[in-house]
């Protein structure tokens, strides 16, 4: 099991959230949604044997909810290769 935070690139409205727990809810092996409007935060349980914070980040962009980008080092995007 694993939790993550994904940062949204805009705050989101109630109608908006219920989209994105509605959305994410049907991913098979998330678990848990709770999100943060006023913050523009999104924290997801999930089966990181049945999906991926990749295919849970890909469902919301198809859904039409825009993310942040990532940065270096955030969300756990890190190759490595820098030694940072």
């Amino acid at each position: 099991m694993k939790s993550e935070t994904l940062s949204l690139s805009g705050a989101l409205d109630e109608a908006g959230a219920m989209t994105v727990a509605r959305v994410l809810n049907a991913v098979k092996g998330v678990s848990k949604v709770a999100i943060a409007t006023a913050d523009a935060k999104i924290n997801i349980d999930f089966d990181d044997d049945v999906t991926s914070l990749q295919e849970l980040r890909t469902t919301l962009t198809q859904a039409g909810v825009s993310l942040k980008k990532v940065a270096h080092g955030e969300e756990g995007m890190c190759c490595g290769s820098c030694g940072s």
